[in-house]
């Protein structure tokens, strides 16, 4: 079986089951179970921490390295300009916002036979909060897990699962 053939319109490309078509599997569909969400002022994540302290007090922060060098003081409008909006979950979790005008500026996944783990953070350019959330496959095993399980059950003598 060959790679992915692209999707009709240049959208989502198509994964190939014998003589049946889909929709790749995207890290948000059929979830599970419920998304853990987090509404804070500072970021949840660890990354941007530090700077986003500095931008908020007025100080200097280091210019991204592919559009200059140096340190400068920036809004939070500049300090975000090259973040991406996620359009799986665009809106703010702040009760009274609700907004759409968001940046994500934090996004991890890990997939591990066909089950997923993953994490995204916004920050939304109306309240300046950020929007956490993040999500695990009820029976998600990292493969080192796996791995311990299989030879635990190898050493008691079960058969490999």
């Amino acid at each position: 079986m060959g790679p992915p053939a692209p999707a009709p319109g240049g959208g989502q490309p198509l994964a190939m089951t014998g003589n049946n078509t889909r929709k790749a599997h995207r890290y948000c569909d059929d979830l599970a179970a419920p998304v853990r969400t987090h509404v804070g002022t500072e970021p949840y994540a660890p990354v941007h921490r530090v700077e986003w302290r500095k931008v908020m007090d007025g100080e200097p922060v280091e210019i991204n390295p592919s559009i200059g060098s140096g340190y400068k003081v920036m809004s939070v409008q500049e300090w975000s300009a090259r973040w991406k909006r996620n359009d799986d979950f665009p809106t703010c979790l702040a009760e009274e916002c609700g907004s759409i005008d968001t940046r994500e500026h934090y996004f991890t996944q890990t997939w591990c036979r066909g089950k997923r783990v993953w994490a995204s953070e916004a920050l939304c350019m109306a309240c300046h909060r950020f929007s956490w959330r993040t999500y695990q496959d009820p029976d998600f095993k990292t493969p080192e897990q796996h791995e311990k399980e299989l030879w635990q059950s190898m050493a008691a003598g079960g058969a490999p699962r």
